[in-house]
């Protein structure tokens, strides 16, 4: 069964964003074909990268880079969800993902980006960047227009039909890494 982490990109302390990760992740555990793992980068709170060698070396020395190196060697795939900070990506997103580059490398990745917007500028720039460590992308991206007027009294999201046929075919494309492992 693939393991996908699930990467929730924003540290604010008033935020939706692990909101949307957490319905992100319970699709994804449902569906019975995926292990997940959520890996909150408020909790992790990883330091501006502070390695004394750059990441391609693989040569890492602190405590919090080696055990960021490992959960994410251990992972199939991810999944980003993000939301648009001024047209982009949060610092927090990309600090995490330069702090290495061998345990990103030939692994899917999709993005869920959320915010006011039907469409995310912040999508395209991730992309950029995935692509740059080595990341193969999935073919659809999932934008969550408003989240937090698609909140039940619980405070759980509920996403329109769309939205969530959307993330299905999305978490299809991470199911079919456990095929493609068998077949090769």
């Amino acid at each position: 069964m693939p393991k996908l982490m699930v990467i929730v990109a924003s540290t604010r302390q008033a935020r939706i964003g692990r909101t949307v990760a957490d319905w992100v992740a319970a699709t994804a555990k449902n569906r019975g074909d995926l292990e997940v793992d959520v890996a909150d980068l408020q909790q992790i709170n990883l330091p501006f990268f502070d390695e004394a060698r750059p990441p391609m070396t693989g040569q890492y020395e602190q405590p919090h880079t080696i055990a960021w190196a490992e959960r994410v060697a251990s992972a199939d795939a991810f999944l980003i969800v993000s939301p648009e900070y001024n047209g982009s990506f949060p610092g927090s997103l990309k600090n995490a993902l330069d702090f290495l580059k061998a345990e990103w490398a030939g692994k899917l990745a999709g993005i869920v980006g959320y915010g006011a917007y039907p469409e995310s500028r912040m999508i395209g720039q991730l992309g950029f960047v995935l692509g740059n460590l080595g990341l193969e992308r999935t073919s659809i991206d999932v934008q969550v227009e408003t989240p937090w007027s698609l909140l039940a009294e619980d405070g759980a999201l509920v996403a329109t039909p769309e939205i969530a046929a959307k993330l299905q075919s999305m978490l299809d494309e991470f199911s079919l890494l456990n095929v493609e492992r068998v077949a090769a």
